[in-house]
C-alpha cells in the first residue's frame, strides 16, 4: 500500500492551526448551546430544506433540527479526526521525508479551514431555520447557493496553484 512508504511524522502546530482549532472548537460548542438553548422555543413545524433561492420548501417536526445538528457534529468530527492523519491523506506529489513536513503541514491547515467554513455555513443554515417565522423573512437568500459554490471553486484552484509552487522549490 503507497500510505504504508509515507513517513508519519508529528505536525508542530503554528500559532495560526492553533487559532484555527480553537475557533473552531467555540463555534462548535456554541451552535450546540444555540441549539440547545433555543429548542423548545421552536414551532412544531420548521423548514426541513430550501430551494436554490434560498426559499423553504419542505417541512417538518422541529425535531429535524437534530439530524442537521448530528450532521454537523459528524462533519467536524471526521475533519478533526483526518487531520490527526496526514500520512493518509491525497496529494498530488509523491511525499518523501524531505517534502513531508511542508506538505502534511499544507494539507492538515486545508482540513482546519474546511471544517471552520463548513461550521460557519451550518450556523448561518441552522440559525436561519430555527428562526424561520413563516412569511420567508428567514430566507437563506438566493445569494447563498452562489456564493458556497463559487467561493469553494475560489479555494480549490487557491489550493492546487500553493500546492504547485510549494512543491516546485
Amino acid at each position: 500500500m503507497k500510505y504504508s512508504k509515507r513517513p508519519k511524522i508529528d505536525v508542530p502546530l503554528q500559532p495560526i492551526d492553533l487559532w484555527l482549532d480553537r475557533f473552531s472548537f467555540l463555534l462548535f460548542f456554541l451552535i450546540w448551546f444555540y441549539a440547545l438553548f433555543n429548542f423548545f422555543n421552536l414551532p412544531d413545524s420548521i423548514p426541513l430544506h430550501f430551494d436554490a433561492h434560498g426559499n423553504a420548501d419542505s417541512f417538518g417536526s422541529k425535531n429535524g433540527i437534530w439530524i442537521l445538528m448530528g450532521l454537523m457534529t459528524f462533519m467536524f468530527a471526521g475533519l478533526y479526526v483526518l487531520g490527526k492523519f496526514p500520512h493518509l491523506h491525497n496529494y498530488t506529489v509523491q511525499i518523501t521525508e524531505d517534502n513531508a513536513l511542508k506538505n502534511y503541514r499544507f494539507s492538515t491547515r486545508i482540513l482546519r479551514i474546511v471544517n471552520l467554513f463548513d461550521l460557519l455555513l451550518f450556523a448561518y443554515i441552522i440559525k436561519k431555520t430555527m428562526t424561520y417565522n413563516g412569511d420567508n423573512s428567514s430566507e437563506l437568500g438566493g445569494w447563498f447557493l452562489p456564493f458556497v459554490l463559487g467561493g469553494s471553486g475560489v479555494f480549490l484552484i487557491f489550493i492546487f496553484i500553493y500546492a504547485s509552487k510549494l512543491n516546485s522549490k
